[in-house]
Parts: C-alpha cells; structure tokens; sequence
C-alpha cells in the first residue's frame, strides 16, 4: 500500500468534513447580534380558541410607542393570513393588519374557527417595514 497516497486521502477527507461542518454551521444559525421578531405565544401549530390571546417579543430591537423614528426601534404589527409587508412600504390599516403601536407586546385577536396564518412584522415609528431577515415570524394556528 502506497502511505503518501493514503495519507493525502486521509487529509483530504479530514479537510472535505471540516469544510462541510463549517458550512453548515454558518447556514443554520441565525446572527444572535441581528434584530428580530418572534411570537411567544400561541406556538406554531397550536389549536386555540377564540379570542387569541397572543404575547409577542423583539431581541436586539427596542418595542416601543410609534411616532419617532430611530435605528434599532419600532413596533409590531401582527398580519392575519396574508403576506408580509414589503421592506419600505407603509403596513396598511384594514382588517387584516393589526397595529399595536403603543409598543404593546400582548394581544387579542377574534379569529373564525379554522386554520389561519399570523405573521408578524416589526416596523419603525413611522409603521415603515424593517429589512432583515428575523424582522417576519410566521406562525399557523388552528381555531376551534
């Protein structure tokens, strides 16, 4: 058995495994330091009744009242089945777009027995969508 030959197969095995680790590392762990959104309650794929008692949360963004624009800031907006708001356009004020700009982190929602999708979104003092990938948390829940 020829060492040199084995030997390079052992270390380019060693270095394929370790560049794979590496990549995956980096392609499944969120940036802790990045703002981000999330729901805290109900959990995703929940069967809830009516009214939705929803408790929501921010990391590395400060939730707060709208009408001041400052980097790092802004509210939640909860979007009931249907899609995020683009980044940059203003959350509209309807049916299906729930404000909660006096930097609330607690709701109630009345939703129809179903299954409905809640999204939600933070967005600056001027209910402008935020950019950033953790600035969206989709959840589905089941109503009885």
């Amino acid at each position: 058995m020829n060492v040199r030959k084995h030997t390079s197969r052992s270390a380019f095995a060693w270095m394929l495994l370790l560049l794979c680790a590496g990549l995956a590392a980096c392609s499944s762990s969120p940036d802790p330091k990045q703002p981000r959104v999330f729901f805290t309650s109900p959990s995703d794929g929940a069967t809830v009744t009516s009214p939705v008692k929803i408790t929501m949360d921010a990391a590395n963004f400060i939730v707060e009242p709208a009408g001041t624009v400052r980097p790092g800031a802004g509210h939640l907006h909860i979007m009931v089945d249907t899609d995020a708001v683009p980044v940059g356009q203003v959350v509209p004020k309807d049916e299906k777009h729930n404000h909660y700009g006096q930097g609330q982190k607690e709701a109630e929602l009345t939703l129809s027995p179903g299954t409905h999708t809640l999204l939600l979104q933070g967005t600056d003092g001027a209910h402008v969508a935020l950019p950033g990938e953790g600035m969206t948390q989709k959840i589905t829940v089941t109503v009885k």
